[in-house]
Parts: C-alpha cells; structure tokens; sequence
C-alpha cells in the first residue's frame, strides 16, 4: 500500500464507482502503510492471508516489477481472480488488445492495433503509438512516448518522458532512464541513458 497504491486508489474510484464495483481495502504486509493518509479504506490483510471471496477482483498496484510479479504470482497460487483498470479519461482506440491486470492511468493513449500484455501498467500521459507491442508486468513512468511499431519485450521499465523512436525494440528486463530517447534496438537486461540513449 504504497505512494502508486494510493494513487491508484483514487483513480479506481473513478473509474469502478459506476461499474457496480466497491473498493473493499489494500492488501499490505505493514499494517502502517496508510497511517496518516485520509484513505476511506484500509489495510484487509496481505497476499498470504486475505480470505478472497468469490466476487473479489484485484488490481495489482505496484511500481517496482519483481515485487509487482511476486504478489501477483502468490495471490494466482490462491485463486485470485485480476480486472484490468482503465481510467476514463484515458484513450483507448477499439482495435486495441489489452490483457489481464493492466493499469491505464489517467489521459493515457493506446493507439490502433496496440498489444499490452498481463500486468502492464502505463502512468500517466503515457502513449503507445501504432502497432506497438508491450511485454508482460512492463511499466510505462508517466510522459513516456512509444512510437509506432515498437516492440517491448516482458519486465522492461521505461523511466519519465523517455522516447523510443519507431520500430525499435527494447529487450528483456531491459531499464530506459528518464528523458532518454531510444534509437537503435536495446539488448535484455541493459540500462540506457541519454540522447541518444546508450547502454551504461
């Protein structure tokens, strides 16, 4: 029940309040996490031992991919069940596919035939061109531009107002720091920084 949780939060009352969906709380291994915070609701228990009902659906909040992929593959061992969030004021083209668990934060674009993959989250501003492809659990930090055709592959983080220019693809686990253009195609698992962005 982090700082993104608690956005969330919000943004999911806007958008389930006229779905006939009740926010019931966080789920959270410290029970202090919202001390302090005028949240309406609060911490129900954690991944391990939340009694999940029938009609529960979760939205996975959380910034950090690995801690992000943990929780979701613990409560899926527990019969979890995962809604996709979608804030209204969000851009949606129809011919997008978007899959199981995806966060789509407020005023987000998601372009003709557009592909975001299980547990992606996109904050804020983001955009994804045209036929772009985003891996599983990626995460999209607000104001990122994602030209068309281009390709994420599974866990990549791509940091604030960072671009990727079109058809370019980023692998693997790969990170793309803030304000970074991305030119030429990235290797998994490196680290780009700058314009134009380089491996680190």
């Amino acid at each position: 029940a982090g700082g993104f949780a608690r956005e969330v939060y919000y943004w999911a009352d806007d958008t389930f309040s006229k779905k006939n969906y009740r926010i019931k709380g966080f789920l959270s291994y410290n029970q202090k996490d919202l001390d302090g915070y005028n949240i309406k609701v609060g911490i129900i228990g954690n991944d391990d031992n939340y009694e999940i009902e029938e009609n529960d659906r979760f939205v996975i909040a959380i910034g950090d991919i690995g801690i992000k992929k943990r929780a979701v593959n613990r409560l899926k061992k527990r019969g979890a069940k995962f809604i996709s969030l979608i804030h209204p004021t969000a851009i949606i083209i129809p011919t997008a596919k978007i899959g199981e668990g995806v966060v789509i934060c407020p005023y987000c674009l998601v372009s003709d035939n557009v592909q975001l993959d299980d547990f992606v989250m996109m904050n804020t501003y983001a955009s994804c061109g045209h036929d772009v492809k985003v891996g599983k659990y990626s995460i999209l930090s607000p104001y990122v531009a994602l030209n068309g055709f281009v390709k994420l592959e599974n866990e990549v983080f791509v940091g604030t107002h960072a671009t990727v220019i079109s058809y370019k693809k980023i692998g693997f686990q790969s990170k793309i720091s803030a304000n970074s253009v991305v030119m030429r195609n990235v290797p998994s698992k490196c680290m780009v920084f700058g314009v134009p962005g380089k491996n680190i």
